[in-house]
Formats: C-alpha cells, sequence, structure tokens
C-alpha cells in the first residue's frame, strides 16, 4: 500500500511539475509577443514621426522658396519705380538747368 501511495504523490508530483513548465513556457513566448509588439508599434510610430518631420520640412522649404521669389520681385519692382522717380528728377533738374539758363 505505502508503494502505491508513494507512486500516486511522486506521479502527482511529476505531472504538476510538467504542468508548471507549460505554463511558464506560454508566459513566455506571451511576453515575447508583447515585446515584438512593442517593437513593431515603435517602429510605426517613429516611421510616422519621420514622414510628419518631412513633410513640414518640405513645406518649410516650400514656405520659403516662396517668400523668397515675391521678395526677388518685391526689390525688382521697388528698382523700377527708384529708376522711374531718378529719370523724373533728373528731367526735372534738366528743366531747372535750361531756366536758368535762358
Amino acid at each position: 500500500m505505502k508503494k502505491v501511495s508513494l507512486s500516486l504523490v511522486l506521479l502527482a508530483l511529476f505531472a504538476i511539475s510538467l504542468t508548471s513548465c507549460r505554463d511558464t513556457n506560454k508566459k513566455a513566448e506571451d511576453a515575447g509577443d508583447k515585446i515584438e509588439e512593442g517593437m513593431d508599434e515603435a517602429g510605426d510610430k517613429v516611421e510616422d514621426a519621420w514622414d510628419d518631420t518631412k513633410d513640414a520640412t518640405e513645406e518649410a522649404w516650400g514656405d520659403t522658396k516662396e517668400a523668397a521669389e515675391e521678395t526677388a520681385e518685391d526689390v525688382k519692382e521697388a528698382g523700377k519705380k527708384a529708376k522711374e522717380k531718378t529719370k523724373e528728377a533728373a528731367k526735372k533738374a534738366e528743366e531747372k538747368v535750361k531756366e536758368t539758363v535762358d
């Protein structure tokens, strides 16, 4: 009877041991899956941030280029106006010189 009882106890301990190992392996696999999912999410967030940065940079460059073109046009226009005013002033000065000479 002792041998049967002892055998049953050993068999029960062996079964618990195997079940415990299986649970531990399952938990380790679950943890590995969660880590992998976390890494994937982090990678996706980094890619999104990179894309956002790239888009913002391209937009800023476009705005800067547009502003530079507008400034160049304004400078060109201001130069034309200055040229016209200089011509007008020169004509007036010429007329005054002619009046003074006459």
